[in-house]
């Protein structure tokens, strides 16, 4: 017999009353049947509780008033200390760090053990958004570690990791400040123009700085997520555009030359909501796109008909989801799905990597059973298509911990099967590969190209000069003798 046939249902006793953030977690654990929750003034029958869970730090006053739960009193960290979340993410700011959070459980014995670590996005302007975030996702943590309780038998603790945090608050606030200054005088002053480079070579980690082509957009938008393409002895880079003017991408494929020079780039997809992310792939012998398309909340394949710009719907992968960058490989017989999913109760969609597994790219698709296989802003996002070399499987991530995209992190996967996902973080491309570049967030691969992006502040008047606007200007002023 084992312990749910014995005692029916696990009992959480909570010690107090949900906090805004922690609802989503209540009810959650509500609706699983095999658990019992008990508020915190709620009778309790001779049953032994299995668990106390504190919506907060460690508290030994609480501890002692509601005691140990068999599985331990479970409480929740921030910055990898026992503060305030809202100070932890000032602290973690202040020293570059992402935002730290974990769920730990104080045993019998007097031994803290941690249940489940995160680490989120955390931009040093917009503190305040990152706590509502973390918050968010900390909300999920205890359904998480009861759900593999369940399944498994038993509580699995993960090592968590040590976390260095400034311990000066009156520093943490003048960093916050600096950090929205500096934010308010690149919008007022700056675009954020991403542009690509693109270059030959298998090497496991190119070096940007050395490549043979420079895809450099026009003034009025960015270039962005390169993928190279070989396709009937013609070498193509698959892209994001985006016009600042509308904020609205779209995609296109710019042609590269042997000479080092590039053409024009040419539409291939456009639609009523923003796309990005041009993944690129064959199969069977035919072309197809996955792209991001985050707003219209389907993860959608298309079908070349007639590159590069006639494609048909495939099929609809998944559904009614918040989702980003969205990644393909066939591995060992069946096709995976990499992707982050956000949203949920106001997760960040960088945080989190969720994995789902099929017969063939057109699905239908499962979940893994880890899910999310991975949260962790600092090399979760997918950052370009997984790749072999030399037997290993590599998947490049992006590193979001202290801003969107702000380096390629390369993992090594380890373990990829319907029972399991492990990876390691093996290298890096930080944005010091060409002056004035700022951040760095995708790595993709063809058969012989490479392919990198980069962003650096563009003054808003670059351009003005040679726009038709001026231009139109000055002839009016000609004509009316006002310039001679």
């Amino acid at each position: 017999m084992n312990e749910l046939e014995a005692n029916g249902k696990l009992k959480i006793r909570l010690t107090s009353t949900p906090p805004h953030w922690a609802k989503t977690c209540v009810s959650i654990l509500r609706q699983t049947s095999c658990l019992e929750i008990f508020e915190a003034n709620s009778p309790v029958d001779d049953t032994p509780v299995d668990v106390v869970l504190h919506f907060g730090n460690y508290s030994d006053e609480v501890n002692q008033r509601y005691g140990h739960g068999r599985l331990g009193f479970w409480f929740f960290r921030f910055g990898g200390q026992d503060l305030d979340p809202a100070m932890a993410a000032r602290r973690a700011a202040a020293v570059g760090a992402a935002f730290e959070t974990s769920l730990w459980a104080k045993l019998s014995d007097d031994r803290c053990v941690c249940l489940y670590q995160s680490f989120g996005q955390l931009e040093p302007y917009v503190t305040g958004r990152s706590v509502t975030h973390a918050l968010a996702k900390a909300a999920f943590f205890p359904e998480r570690v009861l759900s593999r309780y369940l399944s498994q038998g038993v509580v699995i603790p993960c090592a968590a990791e040590a976390i260095a945090i400034s311990s000066s608050t009156v520093a943490s606030y003048l960093a916050e400040v600096g950090a929205v200054l500096e934010k308010i005088v690149h919008k007022l002053l700056y675009h954020e123009q991403w542009f690509v480079v693109a270059g030959r070579g298998q090497d496991l980690l190119p070096d940007p700085g050395k490549g043979e082509w420079f895809l450099n957009p026009p003034a009025d938008s960015f270039w962005a997520d390169p993928f190279p393409l070989e396709k009937d002895g013609r070498v193509w880079i698959l892209l994001e555009v985006l016009p600042f003017a509308t904020q609205r991408g779209y995609l296109a494929g710019v042609e590269l030359f042997a000479d080092g020079s590039h053409g024009e780039p040419r539409t291939i997809m456009k639609a009523d909501s923003h796309l990005s992310y041009p993944f690129i792939f064959t199969w069977q012998g035919e072309l197809y796109l996955l792209p991001e398309a985050g707003e219209s909340r389907d993860v959608t394949l298309w079908k070349c008909e007639q590159f590069p710009d006639r494609w048909t719907k495939a099929a609809t992968l998944l559904t009614d989801v918040c989702f980003s960058d969205a990644t393909l490989i066939e591995h060992e017989g069946l096709w995976w799905l990499f992707l982050n999913i956000g949203e949920y109760g106001g997760i960040c969609l960088h945080d989190e990597l969720h994995l789902y597994y099929a017969n063939s790219p057109l699905g239908p698709w499962t979940p893994h059973i880890e899910n999310p296989i991975k949260s962790d802003a600092r090399n979760s996002r997918p950052a370009g298509n997984i790749f072999y070399r030399d037997g290993a499987l590599y998947r490049p991530a992006q590193d979001c911990a202290t801003g969107y995209g702000k380096a390629t992190v390369l993992n090594r996967i380890d373990r990829l099967d319907t029972e399991g996902f492990s990876e390691t973080s093996v290298a890096r491309i930080d944005a010091d590969w060409r002056k004035g570049c700022l951040c760095t967030h995708t790595l993709s691969r063809s058969e012989k190209y490479w392919a990198v992006d980069g962003k650096r502040l563009l003054p808003r008047w670059t351009g003005f000069f040679k726009s038709k606007r001026l231009g139109g200007y000055l002839k009016n002023c000609l004509s009316s003798g006002v310039v001679e």
